[in-house]
């Protein structure tokens, strides 16, 4: 893969290439895996030959597009204080976009580069490792049909990584999976899971 200069901002050229090397590790690492032996389904839907769930775990959803002023939706982006916040300004300039289940979303270098938290964390999931939270929470959909929906939190150091998995009799459907960078969802993760309405297991 080509390394491009650290103070140059990513190219098409350069997110084909990220794409393509972090949809082999999605290939290789997390379509095989599975949760307290419950194996976990990914969707076989493709989007420009690529899963729609690669895509959802790699990109932001354009928020700007609901707003009525010409402030960026992100004043701190998700990448902030690191070496990608200098390459990559999608998710305020909106140059690279992918249209995932009828929502126009950013392609996101950064959440594309953190799929490989994704077997981390399943494996320390299962493992029922110290840096694991795992809890089950009811949601509804638009049908009104109730869901359980298993949440994992995988936090070390720096890292706050949350998969969101539907829970279907011996099986999970992938729901989506990303890194945590907002201190107001933190707060609202910590406030579910200590919740008396959430079933903890880990």
């Amino acid at each position: 893969m080509k390394n491009p200069t650290i103070n140059n901002i990513f190219t098409q050229e350069d997110i084909n290439n990220i794409v393509k090397k972090c949809n082999e590790k999605f290939n290789n690492e997390c379509s095989n895996l599975s949760l307290f032996g419950k194996k976990i389904y990914f969707s076989q839907k493709l989007v420009q030959n690529y899963s729609i769930d690669f895509w959802h775990m790699g990109s932001l959803e354009n928020k700007d597009l609901h707003k009525n002023n010409r402030h960026s939706y992100y004043n701190i982006k998700p990448c902030n204080n690191t070496l990608m916040s200098n390459r990559c300004t999608n998710c305020t300039q909106h140059t690279f976009e992918i249209n995932v289940r009828n929502t126009v979303r950013d392609i996101c270098a950064y959440r594309l580069q953190s799929i490989k938290f994704f077997k981390i964390a399943i494996e320390n999931a299962n493992e029922k490792s110290d840096n694991i939270k795992v809890w089950k929470t009811e949601d509804y959909s638009t049908k009104r049909q109730r869901n359980e929906l298993i949440k994992i939190r995988f936090q070390e150091n720096e890292v706050d990584y949350l998969i969101i998995l539907k829970e279907n009799g011996d099986i999970y459907y992938f729901v989506t999976a990303y890194l945590v960078f907002e201190q107001r969802e933190k707060n609202d993760l910590d406030k579910e899971y200590n919740s008396r309405d959430s079933k903890k297991i880990k």
